[in-house]
């Protein structure tokens, strides 16, 4: 139960982009998908207006055709029922054209509200979400002492790809990593782009060598992956710190903390993890 309830925290709508897709979009805003979803809340709008409006009239009808001869003698109760009838007809089209303005302004409040929350080069989390997701899981009693793990990665020498391809190139560069941070990940993890060639990651669950081989396994596939832009193929490494992380614990702090790991990996030659040894019980650099 508790890793149920802590998998759903972490399933927070935090891919706003389409993964696969980042690469293609060259920097573009996430997929508007959010249109789909106007365009479905109208059609269900006007086909149950339709279908009340044709009740109506059936039932108007119906009224007519049995109690003909009551409703003749009596104006006053034929006279009622017609405009009773013409009334919702009348304010029918007003009701639909209210409604559908109420749903394009709550999606569309809904899609800028994603988009303060978004990346917009790589459509993954900005670093508000990320901090927002993993503050609200610890909002939830039942996670209790429940922990993951947070790790910081920084591409090695991004900008020498910036200097000697264009900035454009290093765009597309940063869109490619952020597809293959996805396809390595689980459904129920977070990542996020914290700003220029950092990312942050927070793994929801698994134990310490779990956790060493996903940081081992996103380290290898970059390393091994050609990126391409207009015809030019480039080579990547990324140097990552990695921290235990407890739900009860300041995120904040445990950020520096992978923050100076990964400035040691750095340190001590790029292209490799660092760590807590009494947190992993292993070596702090690979």
């Amino acid at each position: 139960m508790e890793t149920e309830l802590q998998n759903s925290v972490f399933q927070s709508n935090y891919q706003i982009g389409r993964p696969g897709s980042a690469g293609k979009r060259n920097g573009t805003y996430p997929d508007l998908s959010y249109l789909a979803v106007a365009r479905t809340r109208w059609r269900t709008i006007i086909a149950r207006s339709l279908w009340l409006t044709l009740a109506i009239i059936v039932f108007a009808q119906l009224v007519n055709a049995y109690f003909v001869d009551t409703l003749i003698g009596d104006d006053r109760l034929y006279d009622a029922l017609m405009t009773l009838q013409t009334t919702f007809v009348v304010a029918l089209p007003f009701s639909i054209f209210c409604s559908l303005l109420q749903v394009r302004t709550d999606v569309a409040a809904d899609y800028f509200r994603l988009l303060s929350r978004t990346d917009h080069l790589t459509g993954l989390l900005n670093r508000r979400a990320f901090i927002d997701v993993l503050e609200g899981s610890k909002k939830s009693v039942s996670i209790g002492k429940a922990s993951g793990a947070l790790f910081v990665i920084d591409l090695d020498h991004f900008k020498q790809v910036n200097d000697d391809y264009g900035h454009d190139a290093g765009d597309a560069v940063l869109c490619q990593v952020a597809d293959l941070f996805r396809s390595n990940l689980r459904a129920d993890d977070v990542v996020a782009r914290m700003g220029g060639e950092e990312f942050v990651i927070a793994l929801s669950r698994g134990t310490a060598r779990e956790t060493w081989n996903v940081a081992q396994r996103l380290r290898e596939a970059v390393e091994q992956k050609v990126f391409q832009y207009d015809e030019q193929e480039m080579r990547l490494t990324i140097s990552l710190g990695i921290v235990r992380y407890d739900f009860d614990e300041n995120l904040e702090s445990a950020m520096r903390k992978a923050d100076l790991l990964t400035y040691q990996s750095k340190k001590d030659g790029r292209n490799r993890i660092s760590c807590n040894e009494g947190q992993f019980g292993l070596q702090p650099a690979v």
